[in-house]
């Protein structure tokens, strides 16, 4: 078999360097990853860059496809190219590059997939996304496409992926099996690299689960008024469809600190479970309020063949997606099924290939003394020459890859609850390229022709020949132009006697 690597569908396998290229195969929802380096030297002169798609083969078989996400100028080589580092992530991370913002109700997890896909992640499908189980109600606030996928799968105990054709996958876990068992003596498995490991120090065999709020059946009491102070008044409950009348006259109610008196009644404050009055009510004055109480979802489960072996041991699982009872009994039961018991792992190193991450593989050793199915967790593809991979396999039990998952969702942050009154508002940069064009007229100078007319005002000297300067004593302003008066000065004009 042969190595293929393509790069926006152009085959680049000749410029990677052979002993750089790997692939790790994560457990179905978990992210598949791969490595590699691209030499840029003489005729080779492809340079990868980011968001380039990706597709590897073994043989005819795809095992990878996706986009580069990093690039590192590593060295410079003998031959004076340049060595590129390469990073790249399956079609998770094109899946993921827009939020989804919906609420279903009773809906089933296959029209809520297909929804979600068609909605928002084009060029993907869900040809392979299977469930009829009806979902009373879930919200997506702003979340990844892959944790929507996740939170129905935590629902049902599914298992999903995105393959290699961007078509999304939704099934039950542990359904496809491997093409070859181990054993002791079949040389499937590289010799002693098989180790395996038992645990059980995650045993639990009685499960709590917390859930969100359901509404239950419809709830009508009243309040009589004691005095004539009180505007403000506490429900026993948190209240959908509540409607309140004082003094049998129904009563318009708004919510509080968003709407005013001028167009309502009464104010509710769901959160605080109380509703205000504009002004103080009378003694005697009746309120009746009726609607449907939001119950906490709550259930228990337990394993008496576990309680039997190991004495009881709880575990409380809190979940404010779960809206009613019935799928909390269901979660407390796929708990159960995933830790009553101790977990195994195993690993493994094979040149077998055919194997893919979510099948089942049997273990069968006289030596060890055991025979099990475990689910293959990750696969780890080394390139060993350039037509060949070894694979460093990982193995778990169900219950073990259930513990996994719980683990991973404890460190999630919690999803937030949305608000149905959240007004999704889009802003969006409009940016584009603006030419603008100047245009100069250049103007040639000419020569104009035009008759002036110039008028000249003069006044003959005042000081004729028979006329001589009176000099004053200063200050002094002549009164006109005809004015012989002028400025005198002592010892030059004017003589002192």
């Amino acid at each position: 078999m042969s190595i293929t690597v393509k790069i926006n569908t152009v085959d680049r396998t000749s410029n990677i360097k052979y002993e750089s290229l790997s692939v790790v195969q994560r457990l179905t929802s978990q992210v598949d990853t791969a490595k590699f380096k691209i030499i840029k030297a003489g005729d080779k002169t492809f340079v990868p860059s980011y968001d380039d798609d990706v597709e590897i083969k073994d043989g005819s078989t795809i095992i990878f496809t996706g986009k580069i996400t990093q690039i590192e100028d590593d060295s410079f080589s003998q031959a004076g190219g340049v060595v590129y580092n390469v990073s790249c992530i399956d079609n998770t991370y094109e899946f993921d590059k827009i939020l989804a913002s919906k609420t279903y109700e009773g809906q089933t997890i296959a029209y809520i997939i297909d929804d979600i896909v068609t909605s928002y992640a084009s060029g993907f499908t869900s040809n392979n996304a299977t469930s009829d189980f009806v979902i009373e109600r879930i919200v997506f606030n702003q979340v990844p496409l892959s944790t929507c996928l996740k939170r129905l799968a935590d629902i049902v105990q599914y298992d999903w992926y995105i393959d290699v054709d961007k078509d999304v996958h939704f099934f039950p876990k542990e359904t496809e099996s491997a093409p070859f068992d181990l054993t002791d003596t079949n040389g499937n498995y590289v010799y002693k690299t098989l180790k395996r490991t038992t645990d059980g120090s995650q045993v639990v065999n009685r499960v709590k689960v917390r859930g969100g709020e359901y509404e239950g059946d419809t709830y009508t009491d009243e309040i009589v008024v004691n005095g004539n102070t009180s505007k403000s008044f506490q429900l026993p409950y948190k209240f959908a469809n509540l409607t309140i009348k004082l003094n049998t006259v129904s009563q318009n109610i708004g919510i509080d600190f968003i709407d005013d008196f001028t167009v309502v009644d009464v104010l509710y404050n769901f959160a605080e479970k109380t509703i205000r009055f504009e002004n103080p009510l009378s003694d005697s004055d009746v309120i009746e309020f009726s609607g449907n109480p939001k119950v906490p979802v709550f259930a228990i489960a337990e394993d008496p063949t576990s309680i039997a072996s190991y004495g009881v041991i709880e575990k409380l699982l809190r979940d404010n997606n779960i809206k009613s009872n019935e799928v909390a009994r269901k979660r407390a039961s796929a708990e159960l099924y995933a830790y009553a018991e101790p977990v195994v792992d195993a690993r493994f190193y094979t040149y077998q290939s055919g194997l893919n991450v979510g099948m089942t593989i049997n273990i069968q050793s006289d030596l060890r003394g055991v025979d099990e199915n475990l689910i293959i967790k990750k696969i780890d593809f080394k390139m060993i020459d350039p037509n060949t991979f070894g694979y460093q396999v990982e193995c778990v039990s169900t219950k073990r890859q259930d513990l996994i998952d719980l683990l991973q969702k404890i460190i999630e942050p919690e999803p937030m609850d949305a608000d149905e009154r959240e007004v999704s508002e889009q802003i969006f940069t409009d940016t584009k390229v603006v030419e603008i064009t100047e245009e100069i007229t250049n103007v040639t100078a000419q020569d104009g022709d035009e008759d002036m007319e110039i008028a000249e005002n003069y006044v003959l000297d005042p000081f004729g020949a028979n006329t001589n300067a009176i000099y004053v004593l200063a200050p002094y302003t002549p009164s006109s132009q005809l004015d012989t008066k002028r400025e005198g000065r002592l010892d030059i004009s004017m003589l002192l006697t």
